[in-house]
């Protein structure tokens, strides 16, 4: 079997994914692998038509594909983004079709399973057989159990592959066309956010997309700062040098504008809007280039506090990997996802109350300081990141070390409460005797309700004194806004 591998790595062939390919080569000789590198190569693929068509031929000849890449901030890399937008631009999808296909990542399993249905999703699209994937924490090949799972997976893939039986789909198709939105009503006046800084991140102020934006920043009187990705100078998509690891400081900050971007228009601002163009399954590999050059950041949160809004131009129905993919994303660095405005309905005006109501969100959680709470993603999230960084990545990211002590996020490990541990072992003791088990178990329910009580009988205390007040005047007066005329 003649098995293609598409490196998606800008590091080509020095990637740690690589390295897992390397020992399936060496323990599946009969299998000819062959190994491009989109990722690595895509400005060449760019430009050179001709390398292009060659990659292209190399796929159609191959009687099976591996997509073999890490993770890179939700999804693969924006270069390899580019790579399967270049596949859709030029025509050459049927060059996948009917193809057998897995995928293999490399990670800290921080949302790996994104990506992995990112790649699923594009191969059905392109009507290939996605058949297995496999992500395994970036030391497991050191491991015995490591390297026995690996081919597991690969003999998995292998077995399957050769019989080449169909697949069913997952995920729903993507309409080949969209309506175009324009503006058809007058925008409602936020006249209240007069100390509020809006800044909205854009990979286009033009057509649909554009028209949002622009009625967007007319509902405020005191302007939104629109940043076009277009107009300012980047390099390069994240190339995962880690050169961000000891000071947080990216190898590009002395040449481009993205670091300039970040640090004056997103931090200081109250509200982030990010505004995308969805292109297949993900926003453009533009705008994808420049949240994975946000990893200056490394692992620490960056929007802690702020109200974020998406405006995507596409489908977003078709696309829920993509939604959650840029949720969970919002919320892991600690911002308050308050709605999503998508063009994908022909009703312009439908539209157009969507923006008006998010306006007057937008405004109202900021007179109320309102901010969504945390869910599982970023809970989960930030305790993976504590773990990880705490141990092995200390030894890279050491700007990452000193922010979690900093600011104490070392603290809710739990040997670092060692009187909250010893409590509850002491009652955790108690409470395995015989006897208050019983008791507990019959009584589970009003247990449950024990640390309850105080706070709700203080609080009773207080609307009885009419420190709160309770009556419909002082409701409607705690509800009733300061708009302007």
């Amino acid at each position: 079997m003649k098995m293609i591998v598409l490196g998606g790595s800008p590091k080509g062939e020095i990637s740690v994914t690589m390295q897992y390919v390397h020992y399936l080569e060496l323990k599946y000789p009969e299998i000819i692998f062959q190994k491009r590198f989109p990722a690595h190569d895509i400005r060449r693929l760019e430009k050179n038509e001709e390398a292009f068509e060659q990659l292209i031929e190399d796929i159609r000849q191959a009687d099976a594909i591996l997509w073999a890449f890490p993770l890179y901030i939700f999804c693969v890399c924006s270069q390899y983004l580019r790579f399967l937008e270049l596949v859709e631009e030029r025509g050459a999808i049927e060059a996948f079709a009917g193809k057998p296909a897995a995928s293999l990542s490399t990670s800290i399993h921080f949302f790996d399973h994104i990506a992995h249905d990112y790649i699923k999703a594009v191969c059905e699209d392109w009507k290939m057989n996605f058949i297995a994937m496999h992500s395994p924490a970036m030391d497991d090949l050191v491991k015995a159990e490591g390297r026995q799972a690996l081919e597991r997976f690969f003999s998995f893939f292998l077995h399957l592959a050769g019989q080449k039986r169909p697949v069913c789909r997952q995920f729903p198709p993507v309409p080949s066309q969209k309506p175009s939105y324009r503006s058809l009503s007058a925008p409602v006046n936020i006249h209240s956010m007069e100390a509020c800084k809006i800044t909205v991140i854009a990979d286009s102020t033009e057509g649909s997309l554009g028209n949002m934006i622009e009625r967007f920043a007319s509902c405020f009187s005191d302007g939104v700062e629109i940043v076009d990705l277009n107009r300012i100078k980047m390099l390069s998509g994240c190339m995962g040098c880690l050169h961000c690891g000891p000071k947080n400081m990216c190898r590009y900050d002395k040449t481009d504008e993205v670091r300039r971007i970040y640090e004056e228009k997103i931090h200081p601002a109250d509200v982030l809007v990010i505004a995308g163009t969805i292109r297949g399954r993900w926003v453009s590999s533009l705008l994808k280039a420049f949240i994975d050059r946000g990893f200056f950041h490394t692992h620490q949160p960056f929007l802690t506090g702020k109200q974020v809004a998406l405006f995507l131009d596409g489908s977003l129905t078709s696309n829920p990997v993509l939604y959650a993919g840029l949720s969970d994303y919002i919320a892991c660095q600690g911002g308050s996802l308050i709605d999503t405005i998508c063009d994908e309905t022909e009703d312009c005006s439908f539209i157009d109350g969507c923006i008006d109501t998010l306006a007057e969100k937008i405004d109202t959680a900021q007179e109320y300081s309102y901010r969504k709470s945390q869910t599982f993603p970023a809970i989960a999230g930030m305790n993976l990141f504590r773990d990880e960084v705490y141990m092995h990545l200390r030894m890279v990211f050491h700007g990452d070390h000193r922010f979690y002590h900093r600011n104490k996020i070392y603290k809710t490990l739990p040997h670092k409460r060692p009187l909250a541990l010893l409590g509850y072992r002491l009652i955790g003791g108690i409470t395995s005797l015989p006897p208050i088990q019983r008791k507990m178990v019959r009584n589970m329910q009003t247990f449950m309700l024990t640390p309850y009580k105080p706070v709700l009988a203080m609080a009773a205390r207080e609307a009885k004194r009419g420190e709160k007040g309770s009556g419909p005047e002082a409701a409607d007066e705690r509800c009733t806004k300061r708009k302007g005329p």
